[in-house]
């Protein structure tokens, strides 16, 4: 029996992009890492922003761009208004061309795989249930959408165990979690403080909360110093330095750099960066009642903003890590890609397998 056939449909986002750049975050790192380590022959479909291209990431996989009159900045709502378009190449781009599973990334991927004809999930990372109410018209279509989607396909949830949360909003949802994935890097010590250098690594959203981690720095008595990745620019502070979008490989030196990261976001699905962190030997600080809280806390590790780890919790922490190493995500990841192929329709309602974590 031959390996398994995978499409994988990532519209708004391409995986090969850098975070911070054209709505990509920390989904696309995770995408990235599957499709490094995966042994399945896979095809990724996206969009262009020009003609078509066609990228070899490995030998099994390849990255396919298909233009769709797509235009920077792209923005959700130029997402949205693209489409139709990308949804009409993509019927032209999969003609002849037959796959044992589909997936698709986010909800306006998952969109196109009606008609497809091949057993199908849906990838989802955060439900707009879960943000709460819509405040915005594409918030309302995208809430929408999602409940029926939930409808229709299984679902995998890249979190520790975000499933039952999702399901306080959708009963009915069908899902697996799949274990998220990252590398542990060696990197050196920070400059022993003070200054004292913290981290902050996300996107320029109000959700994140980087005001609250600036009022938090400027009331600190000690020196001390903030490293921001993700964002080009923010507030002015003579001791916040915007470092921009970062690739994956200078993650690990950003981590080296810091005593702790700091993250106090409204909302956190898996906090892959808190992991990276961790895997790297940097103390995490979070909010008091956030999940990545209670984890530290059952694990005996401190989490409030300003805190670090001694070298025995250094240690733990960097165990904590490596159980989700790419060998054992990526199987998890393939697991839930194989139960698409070989499990009737009908049988997936009773598909609730969560994979040890």
């Amino acid at each position: 029996m031959g390996l398994l056939k995978h499409l994988l449909i990532s519209y708004h986002t391409c995986p090969t992009d850098q975070p911070g750049q054209d709505l990509s975050g920390g989904m696309n790192v995770l995408l990235l890492g599957f499709l490094r380590h995966t042994q399945f022959p896979t095809d990724v479909v996206t969009r262009s922003f020009g003609e078509y291209e066609v990228e070899e990431l490995t030998p099994q996989v390849r990255v396919h761009r298909l233009p769709c009159g797509a235009t920077r900045p792209w923005t959700r709502e130029e997402a949205w208004r693209c489409l139709p378009a990308f949804s009409e190449e993509l019927k032209r781009w999969m003609r002849g061309r037959v796959f044992d599973a589909a997936s698709a990334h986010y909800w306006m991927s998952a969109t196109q795989l009606e008609g497809l004809g091949v057993p199908s999930g849906v990838m989802f990372h955060t439900l707009q249930a879960q943000k709460g109410a819509p405040r915005t018209e594409l918030e309302q279509i995208r809430e929408g959408w999602e409940a029926s989607l939930i409808g229709k396909y299984p679902s995998a949830y890249l979190h520790w165990h975000d499933l039952s949360n999702a399901r306080r909003h959708h009963p009915t949802l069908r899902g697996t979690v799949v274990r998220p994935g990252v590398s542990v890097l060696p990197v050196a010590e920070p400059v022993a403080g003070p200054p004292f250098v913290y981290g902050w690594a996300a996107r320029n959203d109000p959700i994140k909360n980087l005001d609250q981690a600036l009022s938090w720095l400027a009331n600190l008595s000690e020196p001390s110093q903030l490293l921001v990745a993700g964002m080009e620019g923010g507030p002015a502070r003579d001791n916040v330095q915007y470092l921009g979008s970062l690739g994956h490989a200078q993650m690990g030196e950003f981590y080296g750099r810091i005593h702790q990261l700091l993250n106090l976001s409204d909302y956190e699905t898996y906090g892959l960066s808190l992991l990276e962190a961790l895997a790297c030997g940097a103390a995490v600080g979070v909010r008091d009642d956030s999940d990545w809280a209670r984890r530290l806390r059952r694990l005996g590790l401190p989490h409030q903003p300003g805190s670090r780890f001694s070298s025995e919790q250094k240690q733990r922490a960097r165990h904590l890590a490596e159980a989700h190493a790419w060998p054992r995500a990526v199987q998890s990841w393939q697991r839930w890609l194989e139960r698409l192929k070989v499990t009737p329709a009908r049988e997936m309602d009773r598909l609730t397998a969560v994979d040890p974590v």
